[in-house]
């Protein structure tokens, strides 16, 4: 993390310096309707911005956003200070102020240039935005839904149901202690956030910074991912005369926050797993520790002996001794992979040793230790290990309008079937939409549409060729939809740009802030180094069907 002096030495202006006398905390700052900042946490500002709580009915009340600012380098060889941008990282229910201070110098400002205040916010109602939403604090699940108390539920069907039954026990607290007019509940949907957005880049237009921005300062500048695309599309279709550079990486569909179905994503899942085996192969015994045979597919073909015998339901319903063990385990083996898929740079190399020791688990007997010990790094699968969902169901459920809201697990049945059809994980992803079940707070402001706009400057969208929950062919759908903009197709695996380190898609990206450069027909970003350090020849998908492994890809 940079620290303060490191900024004084780079001699930040006058004002900024008058206007931070004093370090701060988020406990001392005063909401103001002038941004004001503070010094805060080693080199960064802080602030809270007064806005009303309910922007149709704005004598409701107030509520206070709480902003952070990795400040521009004043002396930055790529020139002038440019201006702000503002930063979602996803979710619903990412923490901007987080984001930034965890990852404000080492990706954002290495991507956009350092001549950028980079500036990350809380959305509605979650962490330290005010009125919070904390309500699961008293929400408690039975003991039959814990992990230590040995009951794991079937995927097929117990794994829905007591996500349902959790989503419907906190829905009804929150209901109760966050669901009135002027709590957080009924502000938290993304058209409220846009709102937001908007009146912090207007209250950043009457700061002196606003006044010396080379790019204007009236418009918003923005980095958003997976579901910060869709508060960017929210905004740029509500305000498209107010869009600067404005890059969506990752990119929603829209079907999914508006609800209208859960199938549009997972599709690419089973494409990242098989190139699990494609890297393992590659790289090797000395690094990939499940590598066996000659072949990615020998590597496949391994775990699938493992994988095949997770057989839950037959367990069940023939009443086998360890039925319960294998319900723990194929619940634990899915969830891993699930999470692997997002990021596999970082996790491959685990997921290789969650894999030989399912292996040797299922040789001695001994999956409830592997699940155990599984358990304590991806964390408890059940619907009792996800806290603080409200932080999600605020927003994903308001935004649809409330339309999953008392519906049953026959009815969603159609959509899980389908999440099983294109991916071996796909159920494992059902579980963010079911606390929508829930959920009866119904937001003041939802907007649905149309989603579109002749903006003042082009969007710049960004996708991965596999990316389990946002492909790139969701960014070449919305991409017609707003005058002008294009799209950088990444071919790579994982959730989001972000996580394959791909120095093309760092180097168009930058351009586009910095000189607001298009990559017209230069858009494509080839394979670089993925996982384990290895850089592949071709293409992923030519890869994939070179190595057998195309029976995975739905």
């Amino acid at each position: 993390m940079v620290n303060s002096s490191f900024f004084a030495l780079l001699g930040l202006s006058s004002f900024v310096m008058a206007s931070c006398s004093k370090n701060c905390t988020w406990d001392t700052i005063s909401p103001s309707r002038a941004l004001t900042w503070c010094s805060c946490y080693d080199g960064f500002f802080c602030a809270k911005l007064d806005v009303p709580l309910d922007y149709q009915n704005p004598t409701l009340g107030r509520a206070s956003v709480p902003l952070i600012k990795l400040p521009a380098n004043t002396t930055s060889p790529l020139g002038p200070y440019q201006g702000m941008v503002l930063i979602n990282p996803g979710g619903p229910g990412g923490s901007g102020v987080d984001e930034v201070q965890n990852n404000g110098v080492a990706y954002y400002q290495s991507v956009t240039g350092d001549n950028w205040d980079i500036i990350g916010f809380e959305p509605r109602g979650i962490y330290r935005s005010e009125p919070n939403i904390n309500c699961s604090a008293t929400t408690h699940m039975s003991q039959t839904a814990k992990m230590n108390s040995r009951f794991v539920p079937d995927v097929a069907d117990d794994f829905f149901t007591n996500y349902i039954q959790a989503g419907i026990q906190l829905g009804e607290r929150c209901q109760e202690a966050v669901g009135g007019k002027g709590d957080a509940g009924p502000h938290m949907s993304t058209t409220t956030n846009a709102r937001d957005m908007m009146s912090i880049v207007d209250a950043f237009t009457e700061t002196i910074d606003g006044e010396r921005a080379a790019k204007p300062s009236h418009l918003l500048n923005y980095f958003g991912y997976s579901y910060g695309t869709f508060l960017g599309q929210v905004f740029a279709s509500m305000f498209p005369d107010r869009v600067g550079n404005m890059v969506l990486d990752g990119v929603l569909s829209l079907d999914l926050p508006l609800g209208e179905n859960l199938t549009s994503i997972t599709t690419p899942a089973d494409g990242v797993i098989s190139s699990f085996f494609v890297y393992c192969y590659e790289v090797g015994p000395s690094q990939c520790s499940f590598y066996t045979g000659s072949s990615a597919l020998d590597i496949f073909n391994r775990f699938n002996q493992s994988f095949v015998q997770l057989d839950a339901q037959k367990a069940k319903i023939e009443n086998w001794a360890n039925a319960t063990d294998l319900e723990a385990a194929l619940l634990t083996m899915k969830t891993a992979l699930y999470y692997s898929v997002a990021s596999p740079v970082s996790t491959f190399s685990i997921l290789s040793e969650a894999m030989v020791t399912l292996e040797q688990a299922l040789i001695f007997q001994q999956l409830p230790t592997w699940t155990e010990q599984i358990a304590t790094v991806i964390g408890d699968p059940t619907a009792a290990g996800e806290a603080n969902a409200e932080l999600r169901l605020g927003t994903l459920c308001t935004d649809q309008s409330n339309r999953w809201y008392n519906k049953t697990l026959q009815d969603l049945g159609p959509a899980i079937e389908h999440l099983r059809e294109v991916s071996i994980v796909g159920e494992i992803v059902a579980k963010s939409m079911l606390g929508c079940i829930g959920w009866s707070i119904e937001a003041t402001e939802v907007f649905s549409g149309p989603f579109g706009g002749d903006t003042a400057t082009p969007i710049l969208f960004v996708g991965n060729t596999y990316d389990p929950i946002s492909p790139v062919s969701n960014a070449l759908a919305a991409s017609p939809n707003y005058k002008n903009a294009q799209v950088v197709t990444v071919d790579a695996t994982g959730h989001t740009s972000r996580v394959t380190g791909n120095a093309c898609q760092r180097a168009k990206v930058n351009a586009y802030f910095q000189a607001s450069q298009l990559p017209g027909a230069d858009s494509y970003c080839g394979l670089e180094a993925g996982p384990f350090g290895i850089t592949l020849n071709g293409t992923l998908e030519s890869i994939i069907n070179q190595a057998g492994l195309s029976r995975l890809v739905q």
